[in-house]
């Protein structure tokens, strides 16, 4: 009986020591760390205080962050970081000074909200302070903090569309598709994405417009996401659209679709057609990178939010509807959905449009010509600005 009840003790007292070590200290207090002007919290700190587990890959910059359930994931030299699935957004990036990682002050507070939702975080005097939080009908009398009412953050669904990526497809020593002749992919998708440029320049003045290449230069795909996300901060959203050409074995297959991210391609020809351009990882020297591309946590983690697929599948119904009134001499093909490496890391609506079949004599003869390119700009373009309107009631 002696043994039993020291058993029982034993088991109570570990009981007692988990529930103590999977909860932060009442009035835990973080140090705040100044940088270039701005305010960082350790990520040491905020492991080894909170009981927080960290993984970090030195290599591509990109870490997680997990307690019972909750998951943050961030990467160097970004000011974009995803909570439980939300998308949260800082004035300045996360960065890596003398071989410790910071993370900006706004990441911390929602950090603080997700994975500990009974505390609540102020700052005073150079450092953060997490406590339980107070119930509104008792008071503690003897509480003096003035502590934030509310601190939650604007979801990415409020931020304001203030630049556009346009990424010619392939370039370099990746020629894309060939179609007879020797005519390359990789030419028409400049030129395209180029008209596109010079369409919405004018009619889009307060929205920066850029392209991931203005010459024949190889871009790896990881990269071309990575142009876009570097852009993004708090309060402002971009918008990712990236041109293609297709190609088939049968050469009677013709016309135009806009594709959005899925890991369930629409059908075997969508699966398809990412297969053909995913092929690209082929001509990538890093192979850490390519080995990233199959990384389905991160996947679904970062790039398989929900909102962001939402409005990517809208962005891209709105392309798909206008290139269709611009381009009569060809065949909407609709939206689809398909695994395309490129538009995995966006962490922005982003879309992949395939402008027609370079296998198609009629066709590839159209795509080499200037104004059917300028029509499939202006259907282009004149999706994403009718896309922007309509992202903007939502604001």
């Amino acid at each position: 009986m002696q043994l039993f009840n020291k058993i029982q003790k034993f088991i109570f007292l570990f009981l007692i020591i988990q529930v103590i070590s999977l909860s932060p200290v009442p009035e835990s207090s973080i140090n705040v760390i100044i940088y270039d002007k701005n305010k960082y919290i350790s990520m040491y700190d905020l492991t080894y205080i909170l009981d927080i587990h960290n993984s970090f890959d030195i290599i591509t910059g990109r870490g997680k962050l997990f307690f019972r359930g909750a998951v943050a994931v961030y990467q160097t030299g970004f000011s974009v970081m995803l909570v439980n699935g939300k998308l949260i957004k800082s004035d300045y990036p996360v960065i890596r000074k003398k071989g410790e990682l910071l993370l900006p002050d706004l990441f911390i507070r929602k950090i603080i909200n997700e994975f500990y939702p009974g505390y609540e975080i102020s700052e005073k005097q150079g450092s953060f302070f997490i406590r339980k939080k107070i119930s509104p009908d008792k008071p503690d009398i003897n509480d003096k903090t003035d502590y934030p009412k509310g601190s939650s953050i604007p979801s990415s669904t409020k931020d304001r569309i203030s630049f556009i990526i346009i990424d010619p497809g392939h370039g370099g020593k990746d020629p894309g598709a060939i179609g007879k002749g020797g005519l390359k992919e990789k030419w028409i998708t400049l030129q395209i994405s180029k008209h596109v440029e010079k369409y919405l320049s004018p009619r889009l003045k307060n929205v920066k417009i850029k392209l991931t290449r203005n010459t024949d230069k190889f871009i790896e795909l990881e990269e071309r996401t990575k142009i876009a996300n570097r852009i993004l901060k708090k309060n402002e959203n971009g918008l990712f659209i990236s041109i293609h050409v297709n190609a088939s074995i049968l050469s009677k297959i013709s016309g135009f679709e806009t594709y959005f991210l899925s890991q369930n391609p629409s059908n075997e020809e969508a699966r398809t057609t990412a297969a053909l351009e995913n092929n690209v990882i082929i001509l990538e020297k890093n192979k850490r990178k390519n080995k990233n591309y199959n990384d389905v946590e991160h996947v679904e983690a970062i790039m398989l939010n929900t909102q962001i697929l939402k409005e990517s599948s809208m962005l891209a119904d709105f392309i798909q509807k206008n290139m269709d009134r611009n381009i009569s001499k060809s065949k909407s093909k609709g939206v689809k959905k398909a695994d395309f490496y490129v538009l995995r890391g966006s962490l922005m609506p982003a879309v992949l449009v395939e402008v027609g079949f370079i296998s198609n004599k009629t066709e590839a003869n159209r795509l080499k010509q200037y104004d059917y390119q300028k029509k499939i700009a202006k259907g282009i373009g004149e999706g994403i600005i009718n896309f922007i309107k309509e992202y903007n009631k939502n604001i």
